[in-house]
């Protein structure tokens, strides 16, 4: 057996709960270093057990439905969970009353190479393109950086990467409300909190609670980290002033004078104000790092970098129709943000909605603002007629209900202008992730309109 880091030194059994890309991982760095580990996931073992190479890991023997995992539990001496798992889990119950460790696979990859520093991403949204500048600022300065977590490849991922003898100089990791619950030594060397908007209520009580969970980012934060805070994140701002990381607050609409006339942003390519914000996030982020001769590699980063696929993606233009693909956006702060990037008297056309999250939940206040811009709003999946409901008396609304049917809608009334897809709601009513959703919009649309 390998080295074993301290938390997992005469560790007897280990399980992991979730057979998502994460818990995968987990199972293959646990049985790497050589611990008993066991698979929980629900559904029939045979449904899941090939899932990423899981089969050529892992024994049948040891991958278990959720019929057994009280079972499973109760003579293991950690549980990993996937970030969709709740701590308060009915099949989690018996060991959380025997006290028996629950983590996250952050926390997980976190024993294994707590020595390579850590800047850490979270907020509502926004993270994943501020997680992606920082990592390839890194990358342009000839930092050997790894980017992961809550997008790409799980953490676990350069842990085993570690271990095979693979040297970083930084981990640039997005988290998760929901991997944060379950951290106990995670400990980022910078960490940014970006904002804070109501999200994820099929989980959270309300803000508070969502904020809370959030916070714990500054768990291990000490004398000698930083802390990059927006304004946007609202009641984190006060909330974050008791750590003893050193904290830099910005505003998103009121950037320093000094970073906007510092750099040539009319020679990059993303649209919308909002990136300038994603921008000084990641250049503050180099500059805490101190990554020498910053002012002409930043330049060139601005002028080189494409943007986040998925996140109001330019996708081309077809007969005067420009469409954008930001299919990650799963809540009304995120397709308001896309709206905001939008200037000028160009006819603008909306596409919204997806899987419903809460019966409570409500788009119109979002999209009120843009009412003399957006000429039209087309809806389309679980949430199709609901929205037609909510909306109509605010704005033209049809019923598109599919992405085909969307796009023959386009074609026939010749849309000219942007036609924005930025659903506001998650995608798992008609597709298996924002990915797949994203991926699809951009096949149809090449398909339907070239």
């Amino acid at each position: 057996m390998m080295n074993l880091p301290p938390e997992l030194q005469n560790m007897q059994r280990v399980s992991v709960f979730g057979m998502g890309k994460s818990g995968v991982a987990a199972v293959r760095l646990l049985k790497t270093v050589g611990l008993e580990t066991h698979a929980i996931n629900e559904g029939a073992v045979e449904v899941w057990r090939g899932k990423d190479g899981l089969e050529s890991v892992l024994a049948i023997e040891c991958m278990h439905t959720q019929d057994d995992a009280q079972e499973v539990f109760a003579s293991s001496g950690l549980i990993v969970i996937s970030p969709g798992i709740p701590t308060t889990h009915p099949v989690l119950a018996m060991a959380n009353a025997a006290g028996v460790p629950i983590i996250s696979e952050i926390e997980l990859a976190y024993w294994f190479c707590r020595h390579v520093p850590v800047v850490a991403i979270t907020g509502t949204n926004g993270k994943t393109t501020t997680t992606t500048m920082v990592f390839e600022a890194l990358k342009l300065a000839g930092k050997k950086a790894f980017c992961g977590g809550n997008i790409g490849l799980p953490y676990c991922d350069m842990a085993q990467k570690v271990l095979s003898g693979e040297r970083f100089d930084f981990a640039v990791i997005e988290v998760s409300s929901f991997q944060l619950e379950t951290i106990r030594e995670f400990h980022p060397r910078i960490g940014l909190m970006l904002n804070l908007t109501p999200n994820h209520s099929e989980r959270y009580q309300g803000l508070e609670d969502y904020g809370r969970a959030k916070l714990r980012l500054l768990l291990n934060m000490q004398a000698g980290d930083d802390l990059i805070v927006g304004e946007e994140a609202g009641e984190w701002v006060e909330w974050s002033a008791s750590t003893k990381a050193t904290r830099h607050i910005f505003a998103k609409k009121n950037l320093p004078v000094d970073f906007l006339r510092r750099f040539d942003f009319t020679k990059g390519v993303l649209v919308g104000g909002h990136n300038r914000a994603n921008y000084y996030c990641a250049w503050k982020t180099l500059s805490l790092l101190e990554i020498g001769g910053l002012d002409a590699l930043f330049q060139k980063f601005i002028e080189s970098f494409p943007g986040v696929e998925h996140r109001l993606e330019y996708v081309g233009t077809f007969s005067g129709l420009k469409v954008y693909n930001d299919a990650k956006s799963t809540n009304g702060e995120a397709t308001r943000t896309a709206l905001a990037a939008f200037e000028g008297s160009e006819d603008l056309y909306l596409v919204v909605g997806g899987k419903l999250r809460n019966e409570t939940d409500k788009l119109l206040p979002d999209l009120q603002p843009f009412k003399s811009r957006v000429k039209k709003i087309f809806t389309i999946g679980m949430t199709t007629e609901r929205l037609v409901r909510e909306l109509s008396g605010e704005f033209s609304v049809e019923a598109a209900h599919t992405l085909d049917q969307l796009l023959e809608m386009a074609k026939q009334q010749k849309l000219t202008g942007n036609l924005v897809f930025s659903p506001a709601h998650p995608s798992f009513d008609q597709f298996k992730s924002y990915v797949d959703r994203g991926t699809q919009f951009k096949q149809k649309v090449r398909a339907a309109l070239t």
